[in-house]
């Protein structure tokens, strides 16, 4: 398509009101559009809708954008310059910080606060004596470079923002960008100011500020002096009628170290917290409270067992026995508890995991077998002194503990037949046990019982020869797990089995269509393109669609060229993809159709596929 062409579809297209549309366009327009028509397209005094797209166009060009940008800073029209500037911002390039230095002398109020934030945006502290004469400058100026030094985070700034707390216009700005830049001279500057006063900022806001920077120190509990009856006043907001406040304060108290408020702190928190979450970061170095913790009920005790976890030398054996052994009862627990059990190991360790194991659920079990075989010495000297567990727990759990896998497996025949598929499905994961189990055997002993895992088995491991049986049985009895397998495996002699099935298993189609599609080749497609035809508008032909476009070939391109027409928009998304990839002059027709399909996915992809 001719240059001139593609450039008026362009400038059309990113008029569209589908942001999927318009979205593609510019990502076009990046690549073809010369420097010289973005330029025009800035200049643009009357058409915004060009001059929005010649910015967005020159961000998504990246640093191919900053020769030219640069350039444009110098544009006498301060509209333009400002334009640059906003482009500059976003492209966040370091190479940009010397121009934008220059441009801080600029005449127009707009283009010089904008510069101002974006020297901040890029965070090098040589931009400090560049912005310090704006402090004192009208206010709007005032306000942007006290944002930026913020932005910059440099200590150097701390002294420069300081003096601006207590300023009734940019005092409550300048408490932001402190807490912005962090570190103990920033936190000493904001708690000179609480709860003296001075500051023009709600008592909740300075409290969060506070908090958010001894959270941010290494190591807040060694703090220099605190201001005089700095904890005590923390303390009195602990019941502050403001929820806000309440934990704020609890957060810096925390995050002080140790103290006589510490319990109603962490009550505080805990009541502050709707859902379980990760550990407060007010926590982060209270290995001290790691005993209380365990010891307290919800959250309060996943915090325990996180501190427990980065602190596993410091964890005291019955707290932490006391909390695996009620992890049962209390399962929002159990994902920290099993983070901890990687690091912590104390006497007695073995005997409580053994009976996690067993109080927790099935479907929970698994998460624990990491643990066990961390704990295997002690778990496996506990197992042994019990006589209370059922054979199956027991076969499980051995296996689990490094037992021999051929010794695994004749235990496995040897077992009641009724537990042995329960005990397969437990060990399924276990490397080397499938192989040695006697599938074609049960399969025509008891398919019942066996063909579900038999099917899990042979994807699992990739069997190829248990192929046989499965496909034997699923001609007699199918079923959703035979079905996928044979799919899974991509076992093309199913291929009339599947097809028998689509005919006769009317609830199984969905599933055998997508089999088909994963076994590929020409006799699937076959009867793909014939079961796409028959299904017509049905729901399940938009399975049979994808189905067919997972393994389309040359030919296939017919239906989907129809398909083009479908009133299934989700099929002419699909048809949009596999006309996509077989090219030819009627898909590219048939293309064009669908990018003015009315649903903007399908003209987005279709769009994609003809690479306007």
């Amino acid at each position: 398509m001719p240059l001139d062409t593609r450039v008026e579809a362009l400038e059309r297209l990113v008029r569209n009101p589908s942001p999927g549309i318009r979205e593609q366009a510019l990502r076009i327009g990046a690549s073809v559009l010369p420097d010289s028509r973005l330029t025009e397209y800035l200049r643009e005094p009357a058409d915004a809708a060009l001059r929005n797209a010649g910015s967005e166009i020159l961000k998504l060009r990246g640093g191919r954008s900053l020769p030219l940008v640069i350039r444009l800073l110098q544009d006498p029209d301060p509209d333009v310059a400002l334009q640059a500037v906003l482009i500059l911002d976003r492209l966040r390039d370091p190479r940009a910080l010397e121009p934008l230095h220059a441009v801080l002398g600029h005449p127009d109020p707009n283009v010089l606060q904008e510069a101002i934030v974006a020297v901040g945006h890029l965070g090098d502290a040589r931009s400090i004596p560049h912005l310090l004469p704006f402090l004192s400058s009208d206010l709007w100026v005032q306000m942007a470079a006290v944002q930026a030094l913020g932005d910059l985070r440099s200590p150097e700034a701390v002294p420069h923002l300081a003096d601006r707390l207590t300023d009734p216009l940019v005092g409550s700005l300048a408490a932001e960008a402190l807490a912005r830049v962090g570190g103990e001279p920033a936190f000493h500057a904001l708690a000179f100011c609480w709860p003296a006063g001075g500051v023009e900022i709600d008592d909740e806001t300075m409290l969060g500020l506070l908090a958010h920077v001894l959270e941010g120190v290494p190591r807040p509990e060694e703090i220099g002096p605190l201001p005089r009856g700095f904890r005590e006043a923390l303390s009195a907001r602990l019941h502050d009628r403001s929820a806000e406040a309440r934990t704020a304060a609890a957060r810096c108290l925390l995050a002080l170290g140790a103290s006589p408020w510490d319990g109603a702190a962490i009550e505080v928190l805990a009541g502050s917290r709707p859902a379980p979450s990760l550990r407060p970061a007010a926590l982060a170095r209270r290995q001290d409270l790691i005993p209380a913790l365990l010891a307290a009920a919800g959250e309060p005790r996943a915090w325990g067992l996180q501190l427990a976890a980065g602190f596993p030398e410091q964890v005291p054996a019955a707290a932490f026995l006391a909390a695996v052994r009620e992890a049962a009862e209390r399962l929002e627990s159990l994902p920290h508890l099993l983070q901890a059990l990687q690091k912590v190991s104390v006497p007695g360790l073995g005997e409580a995991l053994l009976d996690l194991y067993l109080e927790l659920a099935a479907g929970s079990r698994d998460l624990l077998v990491p643990a066990l075989g961390t704990q295997g010495d002690e778990v496996r000297s506990a197992l042994d002194a019990r006589t209370d567990i059922d054979d199956a727990d027991r076969l499980v759990l051995e296996a689990l503990l490094g037992k021999p896998m051929k010794e695994v497996a004749q235990a496995i025949l040897d077992i009641d037949p009724s537990s042995r598929p329960g005990v397969i499905s437990r060990l399924m994961r276990i490397e080397g046990l499938v192989t040695l189990l006697p599938w074609d055997d049960w399969l025509e002993e008891a398919p019942e019982l066996y063909s579900a895992l038999a099917a899990e088995a042979a994807v699992r491991c990739g069997l190829a020869e248990m192929l046989p049986g499965l496909r034997a049985r699923a001609a007699v009895m199918p079923s959703v797990p035979l079905i996928r397998a044979l799919g899974a495996l991509g076992d093309r002699e199913a291929v009339p089995v599947l097809a028998a099935c689509l005919e006769a298993a009317e609830d199984l189609r969905g599933t055998v269509l997508e089999s088909l599609g994963r076994i590929g080749g020409p006799e699937a497609r076959a009867v793909l393109s014939s079961a796409v035809l028959s299904l017509g508008a049905s729901a399940e032909a938009r399975t049979a669609f994808r189905a067919l476009a997972a393994c389309a070939g040359p030919g296939d391109d017919v239906l989907f060229r129809a398909a083009a027409v479908h009133p299934d928009w989700q099929v002419r998304l699909v048809a949009a993809d596999v006309l996509g990839r077989i090219r030819s002059p009627e898909s590219s027709i048939a293309l064009t159709r669908l990018a003015a399909d009315p649903v903007p996915a399908v003209s987005h992809r279709a769009l994609a596929a003809l690479e306007i």
